[in-house]
């Protein structure tokens, strides 16, 4: 005999009967205090609230998940829909993997040109545009993120990204986090140690100048940051020395107050965020000089900026040298709206 199948049955067939449940119904319901009733209107009122509030976020969900993350951010981890994917504009994005342990998150995003035609031989860069928000639970202490490029994948259009997270006020609490940006830079190009091929054995002892507010200054003289608010920059002389791509003109070089000093053009400051290091001359002995400080000012007509390099040295020592640079440039700056949500768990 099976007693497991026995004793199931005997204790299937014992069933209060219907007078015993609406006697206990009727005592539970005469016993129970009035005051109960409010909670349960509360309740029900807050779930209405709820549906009114979650309908608003699948209409506007970044203007209501941007209030609640001020006001409620304990109430904005359990509204916030979790998607795993987002796309506009043919770039898609989407949480491939992550994890947490600790005061530590590790999170790997993907972005993927789905057109096959944006994106082009390089990784998009999101130009400092990404934020990331998630419940903090009233916590003060500082929270530290930072997001890298890992990988890019050209036959598959796939660039793939790494976000840390560290709070330093303790464990990461589990709940919905959202990341975002609105800028990507496309076709980001590279070129380091490039040759300038500019005659300095004649450079001018004095040429004229001009006067500009400066908007960027390099120095190791700390005392400059608060000295220096304008600048005599030189006057253009013409395309001394121009980069293949014509980002990059070398467009003055003269000698005065016991320095060398070289200014530069770029193109496409503004729109692009090209930029350019040429702050290392090799003397003719081989060894290198840096600069001594470097000021630059934005021609916001042209979408361009102007930097001018300055090198102590003897006028006699400016034959020879030879020159080199770092340049970046892009070939677009596209504006967006990527969002995605995923939650984390200890």
């Amino acid at each position: 005999m099976d007693f497991h199948k026995q004793y199931r049955g005997m204790n299937e067939n014992i069933t209060p009967s219907d007078a015993l449940v609406q006697q206990t119904i009727a005592k539970m319901e005469s016993g129970r205090p009035h005051r109960a009733r409010k909670p349960l209107k509360i309740i029900l009122a807050v779930a209405a609230a709820l549906a009114c509030v979650s309908t608003a976020v699948a209409a506007n969900q970044e203007a209501v998940l941007r209030v609640l993350y001020q006001i409620a951010p304990g109430m904005a981890e359990y509204l916030q829909p979790v998607g795993q994917v987002c796309e506009d504009q043919g770039v898609k994005l989407e949480v491939v993997s992550a994890d947490v342990e600790g005061s530590t998150a590790k999170v790997y995003l993907s972005l993927t040109d789905t057109t096959g035609s944006v994106f082009g031989d390089a990784a998009p860069d999101m130009y400092d545009s990404w934020h990331l928000d998630y419940p903090r639970l009233g916590r003060t202490a500082p929270l530290s993120c930072g997001c890298s490029t890992v990988d890019y994948d050209p036959s598959t259009h796939t660039a793939t990204y790494f976000l840390q997270i560290d709070d330093l006020g303790g464990d990461i609490p589990a709940g919905a986090f959202e990341f975002s940006f609105n800028k990507l830079l496309i076709g980001k190009v590279e070129q380091e140690g490039v040759p300038v091929t500019a005659d300095l054995s004649a450079v001018p002892q004095n040429a004229p100048t001009e006067n500009h507010d400066i908007n960027g200054l390099s120095a190791s003289d700390i005392s400059l940051y608060e000295t220096m608010h304008d600048y005599d920059f030189l006057v253009p002389q013409g395309t001394l020395w121009q980069s293949e791509d014509g980002n990059v003109t070398l467009t003055a070089a003269a000698w005065h107050d016991d320095a060398l000093h070289l200014s530069y053009r770029t193109e496409g400051k503004l729109s692009r965020d090209n930029h350019a290091n040429f702050g290392v001359l090799r003397m003719t002995d081989g060894t290198e000089l840096w600069r001594d400080y470097d000021v630059s000012y934005i021609d916001s007509d042209a979408d361009a900026e102007v930097t001018e390099y300055v090198f102590p040295m003897a006028y006699e020592d400016v034959a020879g040298c030879t020159l080199t640079g770092d340049i970046y440039t892009a070939s677009n700056l596209m504006d967006g709206r990527w969002a995605i949500s995923f939650r984390l768990t200890q």
